[in-house]
């Protein structure tokens, strides 16, 4: 995540976490320092289930999806990059010109599922999952489209967004908040890189305030840690979270 997690300004209580992407569980350690234990991790690349497995097996309220986010029900080649990060079920754009060490090695069949479907099969509490993170290599939109209920349910999507074609036919970051519009989303920060990719957070409520609070803490450069810090608290004590 290029902006850290535990730098978010979340003035409604995170329940739950659907994360689609989970690779390695990179943000676990994130999750559980904000007391965030509950997660369904959504993962599409097979030879990564053991790991996931062996780090959550000691949380109750943690569960694997082992299958692509998608809008509809398939299968679809997977490609599998040499450095495991850009996986994706889309064949690489300019990522090729600004990561040339990066190629695909192999293609695996995995089964796409729409994650309303299968949370409504699995789960009978979808309504505590009220922040979804997605890291899916242009596979984002197409992830979204295929949880509409939950994101009427949801407060807040953190997502990697594309600014060009970094993978062939991808969506572009109008285009998703494009999408998100339509369920009560703003996005109230944004982080971009050089290589047209970035992060983007979308939030329901005190959109405002919010854009005021990443304006400080990511336009302002090298903003001590300390800072960032000290505006957390005061933003959350303002909004009494």
């Amino acid at each position: 995540m290029l902006i850290n997690f535990n730098d978010l300004f979340l003035s409604k209580k995170v329940n739950g976490i659907i994360h689609v992407g989970a690779h390695e569980l990179e943000e676990l350690s994130s999750y559980l320092k904000r007391n965030i234990s509950r997660v369904i991790w959504i993962e599409a690349n097979p030879e990564k289930y053991d790991l996931i497995n062996r780090k959550i097996e000691n949380f109750e309220d943690m569960v694997l999806g082992k299958f692509a986010a998608g809008s509809k029900n398939s299968i679809r080649s997977l490609n599998l990059a040499n450095n495991g990060l850009s996986s994706s079920l889309l064949e690489l754009g300019t990522h090729l010109n600004n990561y040339p060490e990066v190629k695909y090695n192999s293609t695996i069949e995995v089964q796409i599922k729409k994650v309303d479907e299968w949370i409504d099969e699995n789960f009978n509490n979808k309504y505590l999952y009220n922040f979804i993170n997605i890291d899916i290599q242009g596979f984002e939109l197409e992830a979204l489209k295929g949880m509409s209920n939950q994101l009427r349910i949801a407060e807040y999507v953190y997502l990697e967004v594309n600014f060009e074609q970094v993978y062939k036919k991808c969506p572009e970051l109008q285009d998703i908040d494009k999408f998100l519009k339509k369920f009560g989303f703003s996005r109230v920060a944004l982080r971009a890189t050089n290589a047209g990719w970035g992060d983007a957070f979308y939030s329901k409520n005190n959109i405002l305030v919010s854009r005021f609070y990443y304006f400080l803490i990511l336009r302002i450069k090298k903003l001590p840690i300390v800072i960032n810090d000290l505006l957390l608290r005061i933003f959350r004590k303002v909004l009494k979270k």
